[in-house]
């Protein structure tokens, strides 16, 4: 790795699919069964919806009413944009009034009933202050894990907890998940600025680079196939390799305040990127990378070795009980009788009630075989 600036222009953030974006802020396509559930008012719904006297601010009313109790949005549309659910109102609130009759309210009674909405169901827009705490909650996320969609499940989550109207994709994708990720990136770089020797940096520089014809890494992050004695010889062999950097990893990775997950994701990447890629990432963020990679990787090393451990020794067990319930009558020799029943020997095993108390130890010998002679 020879690239420390990152001049590698990053690619723009993807997190949502476009079917994601539009079933989190698209305006609800509601069916029969969903467009009685979302406009059957209740009691405070009812009395702000009387406060509108004309039947067009009405209608209004209510499809900004249930498109918010759907998705805690408000969007823009005409009546012809949502026709179906406007005829579904005026069949069920206004059978008296001609779809043809109703005209468009203005900006300001489209945003005035929005006020009222808000009001109803206690939530409010992001103020910036609001915005400032959601970068700072997306920041603590990308401590926990830098995975994006993790981020913005956190800040989806925070937004409901909080009653704040969602604020755009774009936004949130941007300038709160992009930003938080970088921030995070950032300051593991400088940490691992001072906790990193320059001997360190070389043997981590080591594992992408080329030898006897394979690059470190690539052997390094193959994975036992089963438990016979040539994988685990090999498995072996490659956690003594890891020995070393593992002891360097164990120093930092704690001391970089990142969780566990956060540990599994950083890992993961190594395997995701190829070795040309890895190389053309910013040199400390590949260091983080490869730190959290022999972190996670030595620990599966052990854990391999464990549960090689068991299986063998279940292995055993399993053939030691086959062997124990093999016929053993074979193996007897001629000539020998065999003892009675169970139920017969029990009673020359246990001491009859009339042998006095200090003879009944010496009846109760261990079961032998008797001669025929006997």
């Amino acid at each position: 790795m020879t690239r420390t600036d990152g001049t590698t222009p990053p690619k723009r953030l993807h997190i949502l699919n476009d079917e994601e974006i539009e079933a989190l802020y698209g305006r609800p396509c509601l069916t029969g069964d969903e467009q009685f559930d979302v406009f059957t008012l209740t009691q405070p719904e009812k009395d702000l919806l009387a406060s509108f006297t004309q039947v067009p601010l009405q209608v209004y009313f209510l499809l900004q009413l249930g498109y918010f109790k759907a998705k805690q949005l408000f969007f823009p549309f005409t009546f012809d944009d949502v026709g179906e659910d406007v005829t579904s109102l005026i069949e069920r609130y206004f059978p008296e009034t001609l779809r043809s009759e109703l005209r468009m309210p203005n900006k300001r009674t489209i945003l005035k009933q929005r006020q009222q909405i808000l009001k109803l169901f206690g939530y409010r827009l992001c103020t910036p202050t609001d915005r400032q705490n959601l970068f700072l909650r997306a920041q603590h996320a990308a401590r926990i894990s830098s995975k994006p969609i993790y981020i913005l499940r956190e800040l989806l989550h925070f937004l409901t907890e909080q009653r704040l109207v969602k604020p755009g994709y774009t936004f949130l994708q941007e300038e709160l998940v992009g930003k938080a990720i970088t921030a995070e990136g950032k300051r593991l770089a400088t940490m691992l600025h001072t906790l990193l020797s320059s001997e360190e940096r070389l043997a981590l520089d080591a594992l992408l680079q080329e030898a006897d014809e394979r690059y470190p890494i690539t052997w390094l992050k193959r994975q036992p196939k089963d438990f016979s004695f040539g994988e685990m010889r090999r498995e072996m062999t490659r956690g003594a390799s890891l020995a070393h950097l593992y002891t360097v990893a164990k120093r930092i990775v704690p001391q970089l305040d990142i969780s566990r997950e956060g540990i599994t994701y950083y890992s993961s990447l190594v395997s995701y990127y190829s070795v040309f890629r890895l190389k053309q990432l910013d040199t400390w963020t590949v260091y983080l990378y490869l730190l959290c990679f022999v972190f996670h990787r030595y620990q599966r090393f052990n854990d391999h070795l464990l549960t090689c451990f068991i299986h063998l020794v279940k292995q055993y067990a399993d053939e030691a009980k086959a062997t124990a319930k093999r016929p053993w009558l074979s193996t007897v020799e001629p000539g020998i009788t065999i003892c009675p029943p169970p139920g017969k020997c029990s009673n020359s095993l246990l001491p009859s009630m009339n042998t006095p108390h200090h003879l009944r130890a010496c009846k109760s010998t261990p079961l032998r075989f008797s001669t025929g002679n006997a």
